[in-house]
């Protein structure tokens, strides 16, 4: 069964017209997590993000709760806010006169008064709304911004994660990692990290789809949409982050080039799992590889290549996924050889030449390595070897790094693009 239809709290829908019934759905998971699990699961939320605690209490949970059934006088009401950005947008409004029926209510029993927390949910990427939240506050009579509150999906997430792995009890850590998966599945959390699980079991192909899906797909994957929201903070704003129909990865391509060019002849960025049991990213430059490498007729450097490259390599040096335990790069030269009956991307693709870079090596080694790239220019190039040609700059990490299951991988790849940007822009057009 595919991921989504085996998780317990998932449920189908065929438009956005069932946005309503998927945010009392969430409401209803979420709270049913909270009713089944050990009562400090409660505590710990209402703590953690209402700034509440209580001593022994019991609770109650409700969905589907009329403003007016909220007994106001006789309780201390608070009102919450979960969505995707949690801001506090409750905080932000004016209060106001309505009706209206509020997503859930935890209600609090100890030796004080009792507390109602009202719940309003905004699912997937949706934002609360400062008319509702006002409407919200006017009818409960929170005139103090201090009873008002927002809390994010990935704070909840986070929440549950270390519960599920403090406790013992089997029947809550099936609960929380269900709930955790579904909040994953709805896009409702930014990328946590490749579960390295799920790369290897036999549903990876769908999995690698959640998270590696261009943003001009439907249901963009994850990590595609981490990379495509923070590529602005690493000179990279004018890119789009696309894929095929497979999505093994994702490319960062010139929005502009895109559109009016064909995707294969086209400098990019790309970040995925093209090589077995190994996450990779690279600079990929299919065209004016001859005339940029070495100079005409021979197999000689051209200076500019070989000073943008120094420069590029000694930056390397300094970024995160240069590691003591895998501090390799990868620099080949590629030729394409295309079968005439074969389709389009049905290429077989030969190493004409590759070498390793890794910190610490002097400029007379480098500059050996990069003859040895000039060397397989010209010498495939004088045989007419190939139909195509490509230059690659690759990172390759293995399933068993740490790096895969950290959050900070999408800054990681951005710092790496960021880095070989001027070897990217040497190659233009």
């Amino acid at each position: 069964m595919r991921p989504k239809w085996d998780n317990l709290f998932w449920y189908q829908r065929a438009s956005d017209e069932g946005k309503e019934q998927l945010e009392n759905n969430t409401t209803k998971g979420f709270l049913k997590v909270l009713q089944e699990s050990d009562n400090r699961l409660t505590d710990g939320f209402l703590e953690q993000f209402l700034g509440l605690s209580f001593e022994d209490a019991k609770f109650e949970y409700d969905t589907q709760v009329g403003l007016n059934e909220i007994p106001t006088s006789e309780h201390s009401v608070h009102l919450a806010g979960l969505s995707f950005a949690g801001e506090n947008v409750a905080r932000e409004s004016d209060p106001r006169s309505g009706d209206g029926t509020v997503d859930g209510v935890v209600t609090v029993h100890s030796e004080n008064v009792p507390t109602s927390i009202v719940i309003e949910v905004k699912t997937e990427r949706d934002r609360l709304s400062l008319t509702q939240m006002g409407k919200y506050r006017g009818e409960l009579g929170l005139n103090d911004d201090e009873l008002c509150h927002g809390v994010s999906w990935l704070d909840i997430y986070e929440l549950l994660e270390n519960y599920r792995e403090r406790t013992k009890n089997d029947i809550d850590r099936f609960l929380l990692e269900e709930f955790t998966d579904y909040l994953e599945l709805m896009k409702m959390v930014p990328f946590r990290g490749f579960d390295r699980d799920k790369l290897s079991g036999s549903g990876v192909g769908e999995y690698r789809k959640t998270m590696l899906r261009g943003v001009d797909q439907t249901n963009p994957g994850i990590f595609s949409q981490a990379l495509y929201e923070s590529r602005g903070d690493y000179d990279l704003g004018n890119f789009t982050a696309t894929s095929n129909q497979r999505s093994r990865e994702v490319h960062l391509v010139d929005s502009d080039e895109l559109e009016n060019g064909i995707f294969q002849r086209l400098r990019h960025f790309s970040a995925g799992f093209w090589h077995p049991e190994k996450f990779s990213v690279q600079l990929y430059i299919p065209n004016r590889i001859v005339s940029n490498i070495v100079r005409r007729g021979s197999s000689e450097l051209k200076p500019e290549f070989k000073r943008v490259m120094l420069d590029a390599l000694s930056e390397l040096d300094g970024i995160e996924l240069t590691r003591e335990d895998n501090p390799f790069y990868y620099l080949r030269y590629q030729r394409n050889i295309q079968q005439a009956n074969d389709r389009e991307r049905q290429t077989t693709t030969f190493h004409a030449d590759s070498v390793i870079y890794m910190p610490g090596v002097n400029e007379a080694s480098i500059t050996d390595r990069l003859g040895v790239i000039g060397r397989a220019v010209r010498e495939t190039t004088d045989a007419n070897i190939g139909h195509e040609k490509s230059f690659v700059i690759e990172k390759q990490i293995p399933y068993g790094s740490d790096l895969i299951e950290k959050k900070e991988l999408v800054d990681w790849t951005l710092e790496y693009f960021q880095t070989l940007l001027p070897v990217y822009e040497y190659f233009a057009e």
